[in-house]
């Protein structure tokens, strides 16, 4: 387990700092407020004696930011995780089991479709609020920036990462002296304070990348954002979906989009279907070619480093409206990297006429 001198310094400094400036926010002392209501309306129904048997709506209703008043997202997905309720309601009884391991609770769960490690952790964090912290993306990105995300085998079922990673949760409540709930608050809180920062902030320049002034690009990087969106949730109907498919992994169906490393998030990571290959997918953006050239080799080297096994290989793709020639003269070289175009057809139509629009 964690110790106290484990902990870097700058970690715990940002992390108590964190703690005492959230309370002159009124969304988080919200968030922190609604702990009893929330435990009190839905601890009862997640326990081991009845779970086995939660109404549809109910299991519904905690999906939805407006009722567990802590995360936003879940609902995403409730319709497939309610889509088959007996197997459903078996494998939650499974997972609040307490006479088992925390680490040997999670396959039957993480096989319904849909149950990824934000919803599955936080139905243990409520049905045992002194026990299980919060792993979604969120705390996720907040370990991972502070040095704090716990290192386990390569191969390790996703039962045994939560272990580590609630391990790390306990003893980060012990040394800032909080509870699991207000824990997960200080994850949202350095997320939300991060990307107020960036609002409010200029576009930082790097030697390779520019400050882009406000033009009608902003519309076309609007458009990227939006794609890369429309590729993770359209993937089925993209040319690529007939050799590849979004990464997924236990407890993670959504691994795959905005992939978390250590040196930054990979747009899209795929699996070849039939081969044994990888894909790193990355989106231009307004990034220029060689920085996103540069970007991709970086992600390719990092999942050979950590995540192929024997004989495979990873590729990379470039994604943008269209290339250039500083683009194309750098994959001449690196026949690993290829490049797709895409293209957005906006058009404008007649609408029906008036006799057409009164017609019964």
């Amino acid at each position: 387990m964690m110790t106290m001198q484990s902990i870097p310094e700058n970690a715990m400094g940002r992390l108590r700092a964190a703690k005492a400036a959230m309370l002159d926010r009124e969304d988080t002392r919200e968030i922190l407020e609604a702990k009893d209501e929330v435990l009190a309306r839905y601890s009862p129904v997640f326990q081991s004696g009845t779970i086995g048997t939660i109404d549809e709506d109910v299991l519904r209703s905690f999906l939805y930011f407006e009722n567990n008043r802590h995360w936003s997202g879940l609902n995403r997905q409730v319709n497939r995780v309610c889509g088959d309720m007996p197997t459903t309601r078996a494998a939650l009884t499974h997972l609040v089991d307490e006479t088992r391991p925390i680490a040997d609770r999670m396959q039957p769960v993480t096989d319904i479709k849909g149950m990824g490690k934000g919803i599955i952790t936080a139905i243990l964090h409520v049905a045992y609020p002194d026990q299980y912290g919060v792993w979604n993306n969120t705390s996720h990105d907040g370990l991972l920036e502070l040095s704090l995300l716990p290192q386990t085998p390569r191969g390790a079922s996703f039962g045994e990462r939560y272990a580590a990673v609630n391990e790390v949760l306990l003893r980060l409540t012990e040394v800032l002296e909080v509870d699991l709930w207000t824990l997960d608050a200080v994850w949202w809180f350095l997320h939300s304070d991060a990307e107020d920062e960036g609002t409010d902030q200029p576009v930082r320049a790097t030697a390779d990348e520019p400050t882009i002034a406000p033009s009608a690009k902003t519309t076309r990087f609007a458009l990227e954002r939006h794609l890369h969106d429309y590729m993770f949730d359209n993937w089925d109907m993209l040319d690529l979906a007939q050799e590849w498919d979004i990464y997924t992994r236990d407890g993670e169906p959504e691994a795959g989009y905005e992939f978390r490393t250590p040196i930054g998030r990979i747009d899209l990571l795929a699996k070849h279907k039939r081969d044994p290959r990888w894909l790193v997918i990355e989106l231009k953006r307004e990034k220029s070619s060689d920085a996103v050239v540069g970007q991709v080799l970086r992600y390719m080297g990092w999942v050979q480093k950590h995540l192929i096994e024997d004989g495979e290989t990873v590729d990379g793709l470039v994604v943008a409206t269209e290339g250039d020639p500083q683009l194309h003269y750098a994959l001449e070289v690196v026949p690993s990297v290829s490049f797709k175009s895409y293209e957005v057809e906006f058009r404008l139509k007649n609408g029906p006429t008036f006799e057409e629009f009164a017609k019964p």
